[in-house]
């Protein structure tokens, strides 16, 4: 399993390349930043004796090591500077740098699992997309922080360890994400929860993506190590091929009853990526917050059509 990170050197990559190199799932790990060489040459070399105990390759390469890759993972991107209203300000800088991996990946490694873990990441992962040529099933975005948040969140609300739930949040990584409780297991059984619970819930919901962006703000600090761990999580998932169930962002081709746009469903990983999106059977109250996020979504993807000069005839 060779596995290339893209942007190694930041907060999201390097903790990305920490947890799945002391993990063991690459053999090979190939980190990329070329904007700042002496960082990655010293992340590297700490890492390399970090796992040094574990048969993993851990290595600085430029574009062309990406070659053969089985993941690659995207995390470079432009952060903003200063006080951002949302995630999509950070479009018009960003989707250069997915042209640039796009010619990278098909040069070099056609064939792989591509990973955008950049923002604003479901309008980013349509215009890997778009201008890859890849299969859709190729493609994902990261956006499984959402449905981590929410999962602890309802532990704490029923009173249970955050092992024993399962909850997942789909469409639009960002504002309008719509946190299922439909979703919600414990021990693997659903439960019912109260009108009380759900409301203090999504209260809180809206609580802790405000409170983060404003700490992103006041740190320049992302969610690095939340992110570590989820991007294990679905590497693991397509090096072992053991079919398991995450919230991921992909391009839809009527799922959901949505076209020509990349947002948050639950998905089955496995080998070569996504396996299988699932059409979950939702309640009238979330299928009204879906069609809010997929309204909230529609200009930016729209937005990456026109910028890619591809723009479609509605």
């Amino acid at each position: 399993m060779k596995i290339s990170i893209i942007g190694a050197s930041g907060n999201i990559g390097s903790s990305a390349a920490f947890y799945i190199a002391t993990q063991g799932i690459a053999d090979e790990l190939v980190m990329i930043d070329q904007p700042r060489p002496d960082i990655l040459n010293q992340y590297v070399s700490d890492l390399a004796a970090a796992v040094s105990h574990q048969d993993v390759l851990v290595q600085v390469g430029t574009d062309k090591d990406m070659k053969d890759s089985d993941i690659v993972i995207n995390a470079a991107g432009r952060g903003p500077v200063g006080a951002v209203k949302s995630r999509l300000e950070l479009l018009p800088q960003n989707i250069p740098i997915i042209q640039s991996i796009c010619l990278n990946v098909r040069s070099y490694c056609p064939e792989a699992t591509v990973i955008i873990a950049t923002n604003p990441v479901c309008p980013l992962n349509y215009a890997m997309y778009l201008c890859s040529g890849l299969d859709r099933h190729q493609l994902i975005g990261y956006s499984a922080n959402d449905s981590i948040r929410f999962r602890l969140l309802m532990a704490r609300a029923l009173g249970v360890n955050t092992s024993r739930v399962e909850a997942f949040v789909i469409g639009e990584h960002g504002d309008s994400q719509v946190p299922l409780f439909s979703s919600v297991r414990v021990d693997g059984k659903k439960v019912d929860i109260s009108d009380e619970i759900k409301r203090e819930v999504r209260e809180q919901v809206v609580k802790v993506h405000a409170g983060l962006e404003e700490q992103r703000i006041a740190t320049g600090r992302t969610a690095g190590w939340t992110t570590a761990v989820g991007l294990a999580a679905l590497c693991r998932a397509i090096a072992s091929g053991v079919a398991r169930v995450y919230p991921c962002s992909v391009n839809l081709d009527g799922e959901y009853g949505v076209h020509d746009m990349s947002m948050t469903v639950p998905v089955v990983l496995g080998k070569a990526g996504v396996r299988d999106i699932l059409e979950w059977d939702l309640t009238p109250e979330e299928r009204e917050g879906l069609q809010k996020s997929i309204d909230a979504l529609t200009p930016p993807m729209r937005y990456v059509e026109e910028f890619l000069g591809m723009a479609k005839s509605k």
